[in-house]
């Protein structure tokens, strides 16, 4: 099957979060499954360095009355074809959504003009080479949908059909009605009673949805998790599938990861030991036997930093505990993180900022892995914690409540709760305790946990069936 993705991240080339992850993890499975893939995706300014093949191309696309051009930059990323639409006024930018405190405000005509260009390349293809499935993700892709209805109008790409992937559908780039003529769009394409978005018309338009976790999907079509779009979500429902996303074992595997000093596996955790009192000496945290919380995130609302930092506060002042966490994000909570480093300075550290290996360290280090989101469409870290044996401690969520087996249920590999609160925190974080204790059920769990397998190949198949339900639609 020819098979294209028009995506605004791909790991290894643009990432700014589990988008690109997801997009680049997908694709490889895909290839792997024997289908031709290409990824289409803006020519940020970062990738201007980038090796680029001689072939390119121009297409012209009209926005707003003008015909505006595009050159379409070829290149091979780990045997996968890549098309980079350039254009230096809407892509040639330091970051590609915003200037690092707030959006840009022309984003909506940039992912348009990304959405129409990519499309107007596609329609320039010879049929052998026409996709079968064009594969938007998230908000920025979306219009996609649109636009491909309008150029089959003009008896183009008519074997292809769009499918829209939703990563996360608090993301939607509003819209006003005074936006259409810009856009190119006309009433009739847009959704009448949601409100007006980006999001909410790939919903409407696109042969088949979804999003990245069977709990996610179940939540967005009700209120507050669909951010005023259930009504929308279920109209589309019998087109609407929740596929939880994979792990790229080759990457995530502590038998095997470069960035770690030891190596382990689950018939043999001496590594892990070695890791962890590596890292304790790396952020300068005595060596002893309490047990490592460890959290990588985005340090945002979303991620339960509103209930998780007043929990911590008042459990750090008795708790025979450590944490250490690593992240960038919303100032209102990365100022309470530092002031706890200071308050507690041989029990907590805060690292401002990304590091992959540091990621991966971390995630091998720790004994628990903080993850309490308010809301999770899949989440990642998770399921990277189970294969290295930090158990999960999780808000029962989304794809959280997918992945991890909670405390007092039969297999458990994590901690699990519900409310987000600091009260429900409070009282996973004493259960993990209590659990650390007993070292034998600690470490039967932890052994559970690393055979858990979430792979890209077997999301892969279910998207395959996605792919012939949009075909045969």
């Amino acid at each position: 099957m020819q098979i294209v993705f028009l995506c605004s991240e791909y790991e290894g080339l643009l990432k700014t979060g589990g988008l690109a992850d997801a997009t680049r993890g997908l694709a490889q499975a895909l290839r792997q499954q024997g289908h031709q893939l290409t990824i289409l995706l803006p020519r940020y300014g970062t990738l201007y360095p980038l090796p680029l093949q001689a072939q390119w191309q121009s297409v012209y696309v009209e926005m707003n009355g003008q015909h505006i051009g595009a050159a379409i930059r070829h290149l091979q990323h780990d045997g996968i074809h890549v098309g980079l639409i350039e254009h230096h006024d809407f892509f040639n930018r330091p970051r590609p959504y915003d200037d690092g405190e707030h959006a840009y405000p022309d984003n909506a005509l940039r992912f348009a003009f990304f959405c129409k260009a990519a499309l107007a390349y596609l329609a320039t293809l010879p049929d052998d080479q026409s996709p079968a499935i064009i594969h938007g993700h998230d908000w920025q892709s979306a219009l996609g949908s649109v636009y491909l209805k309008q150029l089959q109008q003009q008896g183009k790409l008519l074997q292809s059909r769009f499918v829209l992937s939703i990563h996360n559908a608090a993301y939607q780039q509003g819209l006003g009605w005074h936006d259409l003529p810009l856009l190119g769009l006309h009433a009739d394409e847009v959704p009448q009673q949601v409100q007006l978005s980006m999001l909410s018309i790939g919903v409407k338009n696109a042969s088949q949805l979804n999003t990245v976790s069977e709990g996610y999907r179940e939540e967005l079509l009700s209120e507050p998790a669909a951010n005023g779009l259930s009504q929308l979500y279920q109209t589309r429902q019998a087109d609407f599938s929740g596929i939880l996303n994979g792990c790229d074992y080759s990457r995530w595997d502590p038998a095997t990861d470069h960035s770690l000093t030891a190596h382990y596996r689950v018939d043999d955790l001496h590594g892990k030991a070695l890791c962890k009192a590596q890292l304790r000496q790396q952020v300068q945290l005595t060596d002893n036997k309490v047990p490592l919380f460890v959290a990588v995130s985005r340090v945002t609302g979303q991620k339960g930093f509103s209930y998780l930092i007043p929990a911590l506060a008042q459990w750090l002042v008795e708790a025979q505990a450590q944490v250490v966490m690593m992240g960038t994000g919303e100032q209102q909570f990365i100022g309470p993180l530092k002031q706890l480093q200071q308050q507690f300075p041989d029990k907590f550290r805060f690292i401002e900022g990304f590091d992959d290996d540091f990621s991966h360290q971390l995630e091998a280090a720790g004994d628990f892995f903080l993850m309490p989101s308010l809301f999770e469409p899949c989440g990642l870290n998770q399921i990277y914690s189970l294969r290295y044996g930090t158990l999960p401690i999780v808000r029962a969520t989304g794809g959280l409540k997918d992945t991890v087996v909670g405390l007092g249920k039969r297999g458990a590999t994590g901690i699990s709760f519900e409310q987000p609160s600091a009260e429900d925190v409070t009282v996973a974080l004493e259960q993990a305790i209590s659990l650390y204790a007993d070292q034998r059920k600690y470490k039967t769990m932890q052994q559970r946990a690393m055979q858990q397998y979430f792979g890209w190949d077997q999301a892969a198949l279910l998207y395959q069936r996605l792919y012939q339900r949009a075909l045969s639609a």
